[in-house]
């Protein structure tokens, strides 16, 4: 049995996971200290929970002593299996963190799967424990309803930067904790190494934090998850149903003997791999390291006794977990009335929804609630331009911008739906050819004339010509940034290029920029992108953030700069003198800076006598260093090539690359995988034998 005095530290049960395996470096008892502050916060919340605890360690003896067979009375009052309404709200910021429809539908799959002993894997589960596997009877559905009573399909997406370094701040929208399990899934959060946490009944404080906050590439196993760290959530509703580690209240397995107050998981230290025959704390008692409830990278199973706990948490008032899953609750939030159609909605194969002119793009249905039995589908431009399949095909052969549009039927009804300006078809053939390509905005219509403006972010300002500012004339292109709060991504695409009629050899192109901070912290970030397959995928040729953007200085009011506030760019575009149709785009993501302008943008090449093609246009940039800094050369054929990181003494810190390389473009990262101390390093790239180096700043 536990010590009650010891749980203070169990109440935000935190995982830590490293790769497709939980990790070898567990957090150590961070949940501790947020239960602490919780619980600290609201004496008479620890006084409640404690004494919950101490009634559930008595009834499981109790219940044990019985077999884990629930009263008769009991039984007849009690539900054979419990259904619990869930919202999955997706914070992002238009990245993979914006997980998909069918992976969160996946996670789902995967839950009622372990809940109710319907997993695959549970045939493996060793002998010791096969006696005492339990399907819990607890069911979870995507609410239907939201708390207002209208149509939902259970995923609420919010667009916020409190996705990165998440904690409880970042739980937004909550919805009400007795209708709903709230699961926010989130790119990163706050405290390294943890992939997610879940309050036990009664110990959120405030109560609109209760519920599971979780990292996206730990929900499901398709898309950005996978099946090892697919179980994450299992274990996080564990902890929300009132299950502790196995091996007691700590997030510190591995150290000392413990148990979680349920007399059928045997003693344990804990494990952060599966040594299935593990008797460490009881000699000749196999511990169980199969449990969801543990660290292994092998959990399969949950125990009877852990299944009465889970089951008295849902019938306990700690939390009002007991409200979850009452018929009218069930009602209300629309998870046990017949499945009605209530939108239209669907997605495209791409996600960009881009294709090049003659390409086609697969469209499913992803409509709430009900499933259609009949489709009608209108795509101008698109060939077909009508369809009543339920997954059509559609070719897209003359450049344009088309919506799409969409009806889905059943017994129940009808219900359409029109995205506007949901497909851009990219011409094949470059819309400019020419020696020299040359923009300064002047006679030029942004949008128009080849130019695209895509506003990935909802709300904010967006890229817009202004004739206000200009390096050369009257004119430029700029977002007003300082209205702008949150981390909106703007971009700018322009019209593509014929490389291989501009004159001369190793090309390269430059623009001017003007840019202000508004506090001296402000990194607002202006990224230069080059694509070869009409705008489906990027690659990344130049990247400015914060201070080395500003050319402004720190400006309060918004900024409008002076003929000697403009910085010279430039950006290697060596690699693609063979692309006879390069498409170029800026992209903006805002910090809470001032506003940014772009003016006289030019690609030309080198004329004279020609460069060395090995060392052609080898660079280094963003210098000094940062997350985007990367190591950037051409060769004009398949060489051998080597690239270093050295100190100033000229001793190897790094190998970015050793091996052959085809003809070319090349980059390498180096400030997303280095850590290198404040100073001065050389980068030195070796080509068939031939050295090349240049320095490296290090802030």
């Amino acid at each position: 049995m536990k010590k009650i005095t010891k749980l203070f530290c169990a109440g935000l049960a935190m995982i830590a996971f490293a790769g497709n395996a939980l990790a070898q470096d567990p957090i150590f008892c961070h949940t501790d200290e947020m239960v602490r502050r919780s619980l600290d916060l609201n004496p008479a919340l620890r006084s409640e929970y404690l004494a919950e605890q101490a009634r559930l360690e008595a009834a499981d003896a109790e219940a044990f002593r019985n077999g884990y067979r629930e009263n008769t009375t009991r039984e007849m009052e009690m539900p054979p299996v419990y259904t619990i309404p869930v919202v999955f709200h997706i914070l992002h910021q238009n990245g993979p963190e914006n997980i998909s429809d069918a992976q969160i539908l996946d996670q789902v799959r995967i839950l009622n799967e372990d809940y109710r002993k319907l997993n695959a894997d549970i045939s493996a589960v060793v002998p010791s424990f096969t006696g005492v596997t339990a399907d819990c009877e607890i069911e979870f559905r995507l609410a239907k309803k939201d708390p207002s009573g209208n149509c939902t399909n259970g995923i609420d997406r919010i667009f916020t930067p409190l996705t990165n370094a998440a904690d409880d701040g970042s739980k937004l929208n909550p919805w009400p904790r007795n209708k709903y399990l709230n699961v926010w899934v989130v790119k990163t959060i706050g405290t390294a190494g943890v992939a997610g946490y879940a309050y036990l009944p009664g110990t959120a404080f405030p109560t609109a934090t209760d519920g599971i906050l979780i990292l996206s590439s730990y929900i499901g196993s398709i898309g950005t998850g996978n099946p090892t760290t697919s179980r994450a959530l299992t274990h996080e509703i564990g902890h929300f149903l009132n299950l502790q580690h196995t091996w007691g209240n700590t997030n510190n397995p591995g150290v000392a003997c413990g148990n979680d107050g349920v007399t059928d998981t045997p003693n344990t230290k804990g494990h952060t791999s599966c040594p299935l025959s593990d008797a460490t704390c009881t000699a000749g008692v196999i511990e169980n390291v199969q449990n969801f409830m543990e660290y292994s990278y092998c959990s399969n199973m949950f125990t009877a006794g852990q299944k009465t706990r889970m089951r008295a948490a849902l019938n306990a008032t700690a939390g009002q977990r007991n409200q979850l899953w009452t018929t009218s609750n069930l009602t209300a939030t629309g998870v046990s009335t017949p499945a009605v159609l209530c939108l239209a909605d669907f997605a495209s194969d791409n996600a960009t929804n881009t294709v090049c002119q003659g390409n086609s793009l697969t469209f499913s249905d992803l409509s709430w609630n009900g499933n259609p039995t009949s489709w009608s589908w209108s795509f101008p431009g698109g060939t077909p331009s009508t369809s009543t399949d339920s997954v059509p095909v559609v070719q897209y052969n003359t450049p344009g911008i088309y919506d799409v549009t969409l009806t889905v039927s059943n017994a129940s009804g009808s219900v359409n739906t029109t995205k506007t300006n949901y497909v851009t078809v990219n011409s094949n053939t470059a819309s400019f050819s020419g020696s020299i390509y040359q923009e300064g905005f002047e006679s030029t219509t942004v949008p128009g004339t080849g130019w695209v403006v895509r506003n990935q972010s909802p709300g904010g300002n967006t890229w817009v010509q202004t004739s206000s500012a200009g390096a050369t004339g009257s004119k430029s292109v700029m977002i007003t940034n300082l209205s702008t709060a949150g981390a909106y991504v703007d971009e700018l695409i322009g019209p593509s290029i014929d490389m291989t009629a501009i004159a001369g050899s190793a090309p390269t192109m430059t623009f001017k920029t003007a840019y202000a901070q508004r506090t001296s912290t402000d990194a607002d970030k202006l990224q230069l992108y080059v694509s070869t397959n009409c705008g489906i995928s990027w690659t990344l040729r130049k990247s400015m953030t914060g201070a080395a953007l500003t050319s402004g200085g720190v400006v309060t009011g918004s900024f409008v700069p002076t003929a000697t506030q403009w910085t010279n760019q430039t950006a290697n575009l060596a690699g693609y003198t063979s692309q006879d149709n390069l498409y170029f785009m800026f992209r903006f993501t805002s910090d809470g800076g001032n506003n940014i302008y772009i003016d006289d943008i030019n690609i030309s090449g080198t004329t004279g006598i020609a460069e060395d093609a090995t060392s052609s246009g080898f660079n280094i940039y963003p210098n000094p260093i940062d997350e985007n800094t990367v190591v950037d050369f051409s060769l004009g054929s398949k060489q051998d090539v080597n690239v270093k990181v050295l100190d100033v003494l000229g001793r190897e810190i790094i190998t970015l690359f050793d091996g052959s390389l085809n003809e070319g473009d090349h980059q390498f990262a180096i400030g997303e995988q280095s850590k290198l101390s404040a100073g001065v390093y050389f980068v030195k790239v070796t080509m068939n034998g031939k050295a090349y180096t240049k320095k490296l700043i290090v802030n």
